[in-house]
């Protein structure tokens, strides 16, 4: 399973148009790696995860087409993760000379009261929609989804980390979350997992709820180990930084290579084999 990240950083970006921090203003000046836009992954050619604010940027960037998505799966309706104008601009008029694969789209009720609100058209967008609540599973094309509760979003309550199987990988995306609830801890007893998209928004900031800090992960790992979940040939990937919780590249791939765990930047491939 190809894993090709489209962007790695949390709401704000980094740099941050807004923002002076140390993080920033090293962003600015060194670009390459520093520089993070909002997240969003590519799984093979055929599934997204997240269509957030600066998806046509990154593709234009990276030369990356996603004609032959047909798939996508909404982690929760924060701005950063679902803008429904991606979806409006997939209408035929913008592609005049183009055809696109209907897409089906999973997402919770909070997502899709937002694409209503939007005035945006399922006909109009090629798109079928899979409402899906934490706790679903869904047969897409090769790919078997199940969901899981991210601790975020708690207001709304539909947020959600999702584990994919092919006949080959099992890989888990858990961006947004805190900790788990024991309730998750259960339902991924049993998992064997060949990657993990992990996030650490917050870094070496203090622990919070809806995210996660580096110790956080850390106890994530653990947990995830101690339940058999993953192992030592587990693939372990961070993502969904935000300026407020790291710092720059070099230093943030260091701190997580002493845990294990790779530093995920812009434009990042990863192949995954089962384990």
């Amino acid at each position: 399973m190809k894993l090709t990240f489209l962007g790695t950083a949390a709401a704000e970006g980094i740099p941050s148009p807004f923002c002076n921090c140390a993080t920033c203003r090293h962003a600015r000046e060194t670009g390459g790696r520093n520089v993070r836009k909002r997240q969003s992954l590519l799984v093979n050619d055929d599934l997204l995860i997240d269509i957030g604010p600066d998806l046509f940027a990154s593709c234009a960037q990276l030369g990356i087409s996603l004609t032959e998505v047909r798939h996508l799966l909404v982690t929760h309706s924060h701005l950063d993760h679902f803008n429904p104008d991606n979806l409006v601009l997939r209408a035929k008029p913008f592609r005049l000379e183009t055809e696109l694969p209907e897409m089906t789209v999973v997402a919770g009720p909070s997502v899709w009261m937002k694409w209503e609100l939007s005035g945006g058209r399922d006909a109009e967008a090629g798109i079928v929609r899979v409402p899906m609540l934490p706790g679903g599973e869904r047969e897409l094309g090769p790919y078997t989804v199940r969901s899981i509760a991210a601790t975020h979003q708690l207001r709304m309550g539909d947020a959600m980390n999702y584990i994919l199987h092919d006949s080959h990988v099992t890989v888990l995306h858990a961006s947004d979350t805190g900790y788990y609830e024991e309730e998750v801890w259960r339902q991924l007893e049993g998992v064997h997992l060949d990657a993990i998209v992990m996030e650490s928004t917050i870094g070496w900031r203090a622990s919070g709820k809806e995210h996660l800090n580096f110790g956080d992960l850390g106890r994530m790992m653990e947990r995830l180990q101690s339940i058999g979940a993953i192992s030592d040939r587990t693939v372990k990937i961070a993502t969904h930084f935000s300026h407020q919780g790291v710092k720059p590249y070099e230093e943030t791939k260091a701190i997580l290579e002493q845990m294990g765990i790779v530093c995920a930047y812009d434009g990042m491939i990863s192949e995954v084999v089962s384990g």
